[in-house]
C-alpha cells in the first residue's frame, strides 16, 4: 500500500509540473530551461572557445530592474553567415532581448507598449579565414558600411524573423547611418568607431498559427494587437561599436536596437560599456 502510494504522489506531482511548466506563469522558466543550455552548448563550439578569446557581456540580470533577458545567448553560425557573405569566416552572437511579462506570459520583445519592443542588445564577432583580412574596414581605416551591414542583416533576417515565422518575401532590413564617430574609448579599450542609425524592419508581432522555434526563446506572440497583418515594418534606432582587434584578427562589434533612443542610451550606458574583451597568448 505504501509504495502504491508513493506511486501516487510521484504521479500527482508529475502532473503538477507539467500543468506549471505549461502555464504562462511559467514561460520564462521554460525559456531558461531551453535556452542556457543551447547557449552553452554553442559557446563551447564557437570562434571564443576555440581561439580562448573572452568576449563577455552583462546580461539583465545585472541590473536592478526588469528590463531584459536575465542573460546574454551565445549562438554560433559559420556556416550561415559564411554563405550569405560568400567567404570562408568563423561568426558567433551574443544577443539578449526583452525580459518577460509574468502576466502575459512572454517577452517583452513582442509588446508594442514596451521600450524593449523588437528590441536586442549584444555582439558579434567575424574572424575571416583569410589572415589579416579586416573585415568591415577599407585600407585606409574607415568602416566598410555596406560590407559591415550585412551582418545585422543577416542576423534579423535569416536567423531572427526565420525563427518566428516570418515569410522570406516579407523580411525586411534597412538601415541609414545618421552619425559616425572614429576614436572612441569604450568598453575598456580604444579606437572603437561609433555609429548610429535609423532601422526599418518587420516587428515581431504576429499571430499564432502553430510552433515556430523562436518561441522557445521569446515565449507565443501576443497576436497582431493593433496592427493589421503579421510582421509589419516599424522604425527603431540602432546603435554599434565596432573595432577590428589584430591580436584576434577578428571584428568585433557591440550593438543595440530598439524603439527610442532613451532605451539605447539606457543599454549602452548600464551594459553594453561593461563589456569585457581580451584573448590569453
Amino acid at each position: 500500500m505504501k509504495n502504491r502510494n508513493r506511486m501516487l504522489n510521484a504521479v500527482l506531482l508529475f502532473i503538477l509540473a507539467v500543468i506549471l511548466l505549461l502555464s504562462p506563469i511559467c514561460a520564462s522558466v521554460r525559456s531558461y530551461l531551453v535556452m542556457l543550455p543551447y547557449s552553452r552548448m554553442h559557446k563551447r563550439d564557437s570562434v571564443l572557445n576555440k581561439n580562448r578569446i573572452t568576449f563577455h557581456i552583462p546580461g539583465g540580470s545585472s541590473t536592478s530592474k526588469a528590463d531584459w533577458y536575465p542573460f546574454v545567448i551565445t549562438f554560433n553560425d559559420n556556416r550561415g553567415l559564411s554563405s550569405y557573405l560568400g567567404e570562408s569566416v568563423e561568426f558567433t552572437v551574443l544577443y539578449s532581448f526583452g525580459h518577460f511579462q509574468l502576466r502575459e506570459g512572454t517577452s517583452s520583445y513582442y509588446n508594442p507598449e514596451s521600450p524593449y519592443y523588437s528590441s536586442f542588445y549584444g555582439g558579434y564577432i567575424v574572424k575571416p579565414a583569410e589572415e589579416n583580412r579586416k573585415f568591415g574596414f577599407l585600407e585606409d581605416g574607415t568602416v566598410h558600411t555596406e560590407e559591415l551591414a550585412k551582418v545585422p542583416e543577416y542576423d534579423q533576417k535569416h536567423l531572427v524573423l526565420s525563427s518566428l515565422g516570418c515569410p522570406r518575401q516579407q523580411r525586411v532590413f534597412q538601415e541609414e547611418i545618421i552619425s559616425t564617430h572614429y576614436n572612441v574609448d569604450y568598453a575598456g579599450c580604444q579606437s572603437w568607431v561609433q555609429m548610429d542609425s535609423n532601422i526599418r524592419t518587420n516587428s515581431p508581432v504576429h499571430a499564432y498559427r502553430g510552433f515556430q522555434q523562436g518561441y522557445l526563446q521569446y515565449g507565443k506572440p501576443m497576436g497582431r494587437l493593433h496592427y493589421k497583418e503579421d510582421f509589419p515594418v516599424i522604425d527603431l534606432k540602432g546603435r554599434v561599436y565596432v573595432r577590428y582587434f589584430e591580436e584576434l584578427q577578428a571584428t568585433i562589434v557591440l550593438y543595440a536596437m530598439a524603439p527610442s533612443w532613451e532605451t539605447i542610451e539606457q543599454v549602452d550606458r548600464e551594459i553594453l560599456s561593461k563589456a569585457e574583451i581580451s584573448a590569453v597568448p
